[in-house]
C-alpha cells in the first residue's frame, strides 16, 4: 500500500490520540498536523526518480543518549510531498505498532520542515538568507524588517516597550528555550552564559517582532484598521500571543466549520496563553466583507474565551484563497 492510502485509511482524531501519545512535547502543534495530513490526503501523488527511497520504512530507531527506542519512517524527511505519498509503506517484522501509531509517525517525518506548503517556504528562506546569522542577528534582523513593513504601510514613529516593560513574558520566553536546551544536555555553564547575554535580548526581540508581524498580517486598505492608540497598547501590554490557522476543506465543507474544529478540538489555543483582550482577523476568499452566521459564531466562540475584555473583528477579502479562509487570533493584556 502506498503511503497515501495508508493515510486516507485512518480517521485523524484516532491519528491524534496517537500522536499526543507518541510525541508528547509537540501536542501544541496538532491544529497543524491535521492541516497537514488533509493536504496529503489531497496531493496528487508525483513519481520522482530522484526520490531517496521508492519506500517507506517503518522501524525501530534505539536512541542512546535516552536510552530509548522509538518508531521509525524512512526516507521521508527531505523528499517533495508528491514523491513520499508513492511510496510503499513496508513495515519491520519486529514493529509492534497500531495504524494510527504509524501514521502519527509518517506525519511526524513528512512535517519535519513545515506542515504546510508556506511553512516550507519559510523553512528554505531560513536556510538560504539566514544560515549564517546567529540567533540573536536572525531575531533582530526579523524584527527590522517587521518595523520597515510597519512604516511603510502608515505606522510610523512607533514607541517600543523598553525590556523592563515586558520583561515577565520575555523571560519565559527564554526559559523555554533554555529547558529545552537542558534536554539537549548542553552544558549548565555554556546555557548560563548564554541565557544571560544572548537568550533574553533573542526573546525580547522575538516578542517584539511577533506583535509588529501581528499588526502587518492583519492590516488592510480596504476596512478600518488598528489606531495607533490600540497599536500602542498592544506593543506595551505584558503579554501577548498570536495564532494563526488556514483552514484546508478542498470545498468539502464550510471553511468555519474547519478553524473551529481546529481551535476548539485540537487545542488551537495555548490554556495559559489566552489573555483577556483579543483581536481577530478573518480573511475571506470573497469580496464581501460581511460576516455569515458561522463566521460570527466562530468570533463569538473565541470571544468568550475572554468575556471581559476588549474585542475587535477585522476582516479582510482575498480572491486566491478559492473558497477558504483564514484566522489570526491575536490576545494581549
Amino acid at each position: 500500500m502506498i503511503l497515501q492510502d495508508y493515510l486516507k485509511s485512518v480517521e485523524f482524531i484516532k491519528v491524534a490520540g496517537a500522536f499526543k501519545k507518541m510525541y508528547p512535547d509537540d501536542f501544541h502543534m496538532l491544529p497543524y498536523l491535521k492541516c497537514h495530513y488533509d493536504i496529503l490526503c489531497h496531493t496528487e501523488p508525483v513519481y520522482d526518480e530522484n526520490a531517496n527511497s521508492q519506500e517507506c520504512r517503518i522501524s525501530l530507531y534505539y536512541d542512546e543518549l535516552v536510552n530509548k527506542t522509538y518508531l521509525s519512517a524512512y526516507p521521508l524527511e527531505g523528499d517533495k510531498w508528491s514523491a513520499s505519498l508513492c511510496k510503499e509503506v513496508i513495515i519491520d517484522p519486529e514493529v509492534i505498532a497500531t495504524k494510527e501509531e504509524i501514521v502519527a509517525c509518517c506525519l511526524w517525518h513528512t512535517s519535519f520542515y513545515g506542515y504546510t506548503e508556506e511553512q516550507l517556504a519559510e523553512t528554505a528562506k531560513d536556510f538560504s538568507v539566514y544560515r549564517d546569522k546567529t540567533e540573536l542577528e536572525f531575531s533582530q534582523f526579523e524584527l527590522d524588517n517587521s518595523l520597515a513593513e510597519l512604516k511603510r504601510i502608515g505606522y510610523e514613529n512607533i514607541s517600543l516597550p523598553s525590556y523592563e516593560v515586558v520583561k515577565r513574558i520575555v523571560k519565559r520566553r527564554a526559559n523555554h528555550t533554555y529547558n529545552n536546551w537542558k534536554r539537549k544536555h548542553i552544558n549548565k555553564r555554556v546555557r548560563n552564559r548564554l541565557f544571560r547575554k544572548e537568550l533574553l535580548k533573542t526573546a525580547y526581540y522575538q516578542y517584539l517582532n511577533s506583535i509588529a508581524k501581528f499588526i502587518v498580517d492583519i492590516w488592510t486598505p480596504d476596512t478600518e484598521n488598528l489606531t495607533m492608540e490600540e497599536i500602542y497598547k498592544i506593543f506595551s501590554s505584558k503579554r501577548f500571543v498570536a495564532y494563526s490557522y488556514n483552514s484546508y476543506t478542498y470545498e468539502k465543507y464550510d471553511s468555519s466549520d474547519y478553524l473551529k474544529e481546529l481551535i476548539f478540538n485540537f487545542n488551537g489555543f495555548d490554556k495559559d496563553y489566552i489573555f483577556s483582550n483579543v483581536i481577530i482577523c478573518l480573511t475571506k476568499p470573497v469580496n464581501n466583507l460581511n460576516l455569515s452566521d458561522k463566521e460570527k459564531n466562530l468570533c463569538q466562540a473565541i470571544y468568550s474565551l475572554c468575556p471581559h475584555g476588549i474585542n475587535k473583528t477585522v476582516v479582510k477579502a482575498d480572491i486566491n484563497f478559492n473558497g477558504e479562509s483564514k484566522i489570526i487570533v491575536g490576545f494581549y493584556e
